[in-house]
């Protein structure tokens, strides 16, 4: 019987200050624009003739964040295979603790747009490094919890950067802003000193010839003292032993495999599901939410304050969306939260326009639905989507595709950070439109194209994509049977073990 041991979770949760470092460094320059004191210090002129050049590099800083974090990402693959998994962790949190730094300690524009650069280098490391990392050391049964929680850590890094920037609004001068900025370099600095004690993937050193010592780790990690034998960690190595020399006996290069339908499905899955993330408009929200607020009528200290509770829901919706999603399946999760986004979306944009700026019970019903948004893609979309990203690709194209997948998530928030402040300043709540398309789409692509994946050992997914799989004791099979929607959370068929599911997602 499979479970879940204290020292797996204290590794998953080790590795989840990589995910705290990434939602407070995205989320921290929005404090920032709420104060007086940085627009003065940078020469900024937000309200006279200097609005459209404030405006202008102000998404420059924002999407420069990104455009690193292209390049970041563009190198974890690389860097992920050849050194290991902990390499690109070291390597991110190196990099964010440095251009948290320079953030701090800037002087003008141009040294700012160097450090967000820097960091989203760091950042284009980390994103992808800690939910697969997560997902090569967590049991089958509890990948969806152990990955879901990157997405809460997130979350909650981003509620620690608002809440900083409310401690320190009233400072006065640039203490009001450069603090919360430094502090952005302490917990990549903790996250370097943990990497010192967190083992490396089983599945890397197994692929890489160290097959005693992923033997060993794969024990620890799901060691339990009412299973003296460690019955489920050799299982499991077993099932994994087995189906990694399967695809080294096949191996090829990347090109050839994406020439593969099945694989090529994959990463076009993967990156999907990663630029759905900010079709939601969450980060455009998250980002900008100085320029929403005070447009709803609220004064720069309550935008703080608002702004800080709604980043509150972003981490507590992620653990809810992290503790459901190996019982609700991740194609229904994700669902559920595109549906749900929509409606906020549509709400928040007919209230808006109706209410912006007034004290009336609409004006507060436009910012019920600005929260709602946060709770329902939190629950629904964030914390299921790391978890889909991570787990469906075969061993030894893991990192390559967590990493092209990323570039959905990096690629699009390059775009909106880029486009939303000159929108936002031109049409207001009517930017809210595009991204009630782009919810919408994402719905029925997740509907009609994503298959379940719940359940499965990371080995043995490629039964859901149609990939021959071998069990722990030889056999080879090729196709999905004995799905079932008993509400368990799986069953053991030959040992290969399986997922439950709903009639629809076998289907698929």
């Amino acid at each position: 019987m499979e479970k879940k041991s204290a020292y797996n979770l204290l590794i998953v949760l080790a590795a989840c200050i990589g995910s705290f470092t990434y939602g407070y460094v995205i989320s921290v320059l929005a404090t920032t624009l709420s104060k007086p004191d940085f627009y003065i210090y940078m020469g900024l002129d937000t309200v006279g003739p200097g609005k459209g050049y404030a405006n202008a590099i102000i998404a420059a800083w924002n999407c420069l964040l990104y455009v690193g974090a292209v390049f970041g990402g563009m190198l974890y693959s690389f860097v992920s295979d050849r050194w290991g998994r902990k390499t690109p962790i070291v390597i991110g949190a190196s990099l964010t603790a440095l251009g948290g730094a320079l953030q701090a300690g800037t002087v003008n524009s141009a040294m700012l747009a160097v450090a967000r650069v820097i960091i989203g280098l760091g950042i284009g490391f980390i994103l992808p490094a800690i939910p697969l990392y997560q997902a090569e050391v967590a049991p089958p049964h509890a990948r969806g919890l152990m990955v879901g929680l990157h997405g809460s850590a997130l979350g909650f890094g981003n509620m620690v950067a608002q809440l900083m920037g409310l401690a320190f609004f009233k400072s006065g001068g640039q203490i009001s802003w450069r603090v919360p900025l430094a502090i952005q370099c302490v917990p990549p600095l903790i996250l370097l000193c943990l990497t010192f004690i967190m083992p490396e993937s089983p599945r890397w050193l197994y692929a890489h010839g160290k097959t005693q010592q992923a033997k060993a780790t794969m024990i620890k990690l799901h060691k339990d003292h009412q299973d003296p034998t460690d019955a489920f960690a050799l299982h499991e190595f077993k099932i994994m032993q087995a189906q990694i020399d399967l695809e080294m006996q096949k191996k090829i290069t990347t090109w050839q495999a994406l020439q593969i339908p099945s694989v090529r499905r994959r990463f076009i899955l993967g990156f999907l599901t990663m630029l759905g993330t900010q079709c939601s408009g969450l980060l455009v929200l998250l980002t900008y939410s100085p320029v929403i607020y005070a447009g709803l009528g609220f004064s720069p200290f309550m935008t703080d304050v608002m702004a800080s509770i709604w980043t509150f829901f972003n981490g507590a919706g992620n653990l809810v969306g992290a503790l459901i999603v190996d019982r609700v399946g991740r194609r229904r999760q994700l669902m559920g939260g595109y549906f749900a986004v929509t409606i906020g979306l549509i709400g928040a944009t007919i209230l808006t326009k109706l209410f912006a700026g007034t004290d009336t019970a609409g004006n507060k019903a436009a910012t019920f639905f600005i929260f709602w948004i946060i709770v329902v893609y939190t629950i629904g979309i964030e914390a299921a989507s790391f978890v889909y990203t991570s787990e469906i690709f075969p061993t030894e194209l893991r990192a390559q595709g967590v990493a092209f997948s990323m570039q959905g998530l990096f690629l699009s928030s390059t775009l909106w950070t880029a486009v939303a402040s000159p929108a936002l300043s031109a049409i207001g709540y009517y930017f809210y439109i595009v991204f009630i398309c782009t919810s919408t789409m994402m719905f029925f692509i997740v509907f009609f194209f994503f298959p379940e994946t719940k359940g499965y050992t990371l080995e043995q997914l490629c039964l859901v994509f149609g990939d021959e799989v071998v069990d722990d004791e030889g056999h080879r099979q090729s196709e999905v049977a004995g799905l079932h929607d008993n509400g368990d959370s799986g069953t053991e068929k030959g040992g290969i073990i399986v997922a439950d599911q709903d009639e629809d997602s076998a289907k698929v």
